[in-house]
């Protein structure tokens, strides 16, 4: 009983990160200056879609250095992609070493965490005058 629960609870979190990395890239389509990062799932032949998307997302802490928006938001824009990445490296040791408790709790804090870096995202008014 308990390896279904864990089973049940890891695709529920693997099936949320996957809901959040759609969310981002459409926070991101929607900054000052669009960023596009492609999707994580792999389409057609494409068998390295997951490592480009991937490297893109980490290049998105990059550029939002550069997007006109407060120091705030850049910090919550890197904050909510270092989070991201969290749960999904969390998923994906479990994924190959099996579930632990610990493991889904990290990936289920993450994704806590991410919720709060896109309220401040999208509550506050995009300008400098808040950083």
């Amino acid at each position: 009983m308990a390896d279904h629960d864990s089973r049940e609870r890891f695709l529920m979190l693997k099936e949320a990160a996957l809901g959040m990395y759609a969310y981002m890239q459409a926070l991101f389509e929607e900054l000052p200056l669009p960023v596009t990062v492609p999707d994580l799932e792999p389409s057609g032949d494409d068998e390295d879609a997951p490592a480009k998307a991937l490297l893109s997302l980490n290049r998105v802490r990059q550029l939002i250095e550069d997007e006109p928006i407060s120091e705030r938001h850049k910090r919550s824009f890197e904050h909510m992609v270092l989070d991201w990445f969290a749960a999904y490296e969390m998923l994906v040791l479990t994924e190959l070493a099996g579930p632990a408790p610990w493991r889904l709790d990290v990936v289920q804090f993450a994704l806590v965490r991410m919720t709060t870096w896109i309220e401040v995202i999208e509550g506050d008014e995009p300008d400098d005058s808040q950083s």
